[in-house]
């Protein structure tokens, strides 16, 4: 394996810009960890960012039913990208039944996490661990034995290539067919100067971006 991934025939470098970060882990995530297949229930936290609308996209084109959270500000965004259901977090206690979930790909943390555990289908059910944006969640060994029997499985991208090189280069030729294919459309990061890179910053950390943001140098 290299250490460049070449930008996409006919797109500018910032359009490439969630090539490697944003699908490669979602399609890592969903496909080669999680294994979704058509009729499956996929459950998608966080999808108004990168990753989330990489994986509805991808979710969708593998033939998986798609329920997204989201804030209400973004639900549009999600549907846009192919989402079947767009709830807020919070709601996920009321809204999604427990055990009716195939695949959950979680990136927040803390009580979503907790949640994200209760509604995976028992014994077969799969929570792929993407981030912790909110926080740490503990759930006990008794828990995952008697109560929430399900499969939870950490996946960071630079481990994934560490130690899976092989799976990383089947996401990487996966990745090209799905752009061929246009579900991987090029991407349209909001750009910004370098010098607003301190707002760039506190947007993102009051949580209303969306999508991908670059800096232009």
């Amino acid at each position: 394996m290299t250490d460049f991934v070449p930008v996409p025939v006919g797109w500018a470098d910032e359009e490439a810009l969630g090539l490697v970060l944003n699908w490669a882990t979602a399609l890592g995530a969903l496909r080669s960890l999680g294994r979704v297949k058509a009729g499956d229930t996929v459950l998608i936290n966080a999808a108004a960012g990168g990753v989330g609308q990489a994986a509805v996209r991808i979710a969708k084109y593998y033939g998986a039913t798609v329920i997204a959270t989201a804030s209400a500000g973004k639900h549009d965004v999600v549907r846009r990208v192919g989402a079947d259901r767009v709830i807020e977090t919070a709601e996920l206690g009321t809204e999604v039944a427990d055990g009716s979930v195939d695949v959950v790909l979680e990136s927040v943390g803390g009580e979503t996490f907790r949640r994200s555990v209760e509604v995976a289908r028992r014994v077969t059910g799969k929570v792929i661990v993407i981030g912790v944006a909110g926080g740490e969640a503990s759930i006990s060994n008794w828990e995952l034995n008697f109560k929430h029997p399900v499969q939870v499985i950490g996946h960071h991208l630079t481990t994934f290539i560490q130690y899976a090189p092989d799976l990383f280069a089947d996401v990487m030729t996966e990745l090209g067919r799905l752009i061929d294919a246009g579900v991987y459309p090029p991407g349209k990061p909001t750009v910004y100067d370098l010098a607003d890179g301190p707002k760039v910053l506190a947007e993102l950390e009051a949580g209303v971006t969306v999508g991908k943001l670059a800096l232009r140098p």
